[in-house]
């Protein structure tokens, strides 16, 4: 009895071993066999067409692309603007840029996509030249010198080109430069052409140094509001340059200052690369991306980005006293006796915002929750970036002066946007002279004496407000 017992034991386990292996067999080693096809097949054809991403059938990432001169992955140029293009399939090698193509006519002219680097007196780039930007036709030219293999890089890449020349540092010094300019319109371009992820990487060709903004907000928004975006520097543009490897990247924008001013219709005018932005037409919620990481970042902190009443519009004042930039003491005493007025009686909720005393995610916070932004023209203004669409941004500026800065930001989030002379809303007819160009910044733009109206600026938040009950 006890042997007929081990022996149906036996006959169980051995059972038991065959289903294991057959399923093995017919699940994980299948995954391999296609594993091993996908390799195969990319192999005889390469891959990568438009639409198509680096992955197995299997949903297995593939890092590497065999490269056939008569298969090869070709370069799409999907959308874009001079200083602004968007690209699937761009190859990289030795620090040169490949756009592998049948059709040159279907890549804009180098002029709009890249510049060289800076001449001696900083402010001169000419277009780049073969060392930076190539374009090689399938069929006609010469294609071996990418090798045999790239390596993939998938997810979306930004490439910026600012740098430092010999004389002159980059922009990107500067948080607005930053998101206000070349990731903005990056991110612009990008969401015009239906994407929505957000970037993989950031691929500075300048040093830290140079990109680092001196309050640190650039890097704080890009570890914080995008943890999971790779920032890659200088040394790692050296890195790859040296490695004698050609990496595709599947999606990238490439973003170029002097390309926009150079080439762009609008930029001369403003003296800012991001004037042509608003010919491409974005759906309304292209932010949303965004505004929802850094939403979910501030609520996980306890704020709370909703009204107190849901009928009364929160106006966010953000206060450059302690600045050099500033309105006359008198004025803004004035000023906050008036907003504090309409707060009184239930008009608005007033917040008197000194930045420079909150932290990063109360600044944030603050942004997200407010109906209306105002403020003498400065960073501050950027956090309008953040208010949901349709709200309200007014910029007091010097009588006399204006530069477009913040204005552009009002006019690509669709938000009213007021720019403020002392007592005067000067609308957009007054912003430029009669031959198209700006009217320009004037001596007093940056002073610490700017004038501003308490009971005019009373007057048209009431207006305001009722609007955005």
């Amino acid at each position: 009895m006890s042997s007929s017992r081990r022996s149906n034991r036996f006959v169980l386990m051995a059972v038991a071993t065959a289903v294991v292996f057959l399923l093995w067999h017919t699940t994980g080693h299948a995954d391999v066999s296609r594993f091993g096809r996908s390799f195969a097949e990319m192999g005889e054809r390469g891959f990568l067409v438009r639409g198509q991403s680096p992955f197995a059938a299997s949903g297995t990432r593939l890092p590497f692309v065999r490269l056939l001169p008569e298969s090869m992955p070709h370069t799409v140029w999907v959308k874009g603007l001079p200083g602004f293009n968007y690209f699937e399939n761009l190859y990289l090698h030795n620090g040169t840029f490949y756009a592998v193509v049948t059709d040159p006519e279907a890549v804009p002219e180098v002029a709009q996509i890249m510049s060289d680097f800076p001449d001696d007196d900083g402010n001169t780039h000419q277009p780049a030249k073969a060392d930076r930007w190539k374009v090689l036709v399938q069929g006609r030219d010469d294609l071996s010198a990418l090798g045999q293999v790239a390596v993939v890089k998938s997810g979306i890449s930004m490439f910026f080109n600012d740098e430092q020349g010999k004389n002159s540092v980059s922009f990107l010094k500067h948080y607005f430069h930053f998101i206000g300019e070349v990731f903005l319109g990056a991110w612009r371009v990008l969401t015009t052409a239906g994407e929505r992820e957000l970037p993989a990487r950031l691929m500075y060709r300048t040093t830290p140094d140079d990109w680092r903004d001196h309050a640190g907000l650039t890097s704080w928004f890009q570890q914080s509001v995008m943890p999971n975006t790779a920032i890659e520097e200088a040394s790692i543009w050296e890195d790859r340059a040296k490695s004698g490897m050609t990496f595709l990247f599947d999606k990238i924008t490439i973003t170029d200052r002097w390309a926009a001013h150079a080439k762009g219709e609008h930029p001369k005018y403003w003296n800012k690369m991001t004037a042509d932005l608003f010919m491409l037409d974005a759906p309304m919620g292209w932010m949303e991306p965004l505004r929802q990481s850094m939403e979910t970042l501030v609520l996980t902190e306890g704020c709370d980005v909703h009204r107190k009443d849901r009928n009364v519009p929160v106006v966010t004042y953000i206060n450059r006293q302690l600045t050099g930039r500033r309105l006359l003491a008198a004025d803004h005493e004035g000023l906050m006796e008036a907003m504090e007025g309409l707060h009184k009686q239930g008009v608005i909720e007033f917040v008197d915002a000194q930045m420079e005393t909150k932290s990063r995610i109360e600044q944030f916070c603050m942004a997200l929750r407010s109906d209306v932004i105002m403020g003498v023209h400065g960073n501050g203004l950027s956090h309008a970036l953040w208010m949901k669409p349709g709200s309200a941004m007014i910029e007091i500026m010097y009588p006399g002066g204006f530069a477009k800065d913040y204005a552009m930001i009002g006019e690509l989030m669709r938000h009213d946007y007021y720019a403020i002379h002392n007592d005067t809303v000067l609308t957009p007819d007054k912003w430029s002279r009669p031959d198209g160009w700006s009217i320009g910044q004037n001596q007093g733009f940056h002073g610490s004496y700017i004038p501003v109206h308490g009971p005019f600026m009373a007057d048209l938040i009431r207006g305001i407000a009722a609007e955005k009950r």
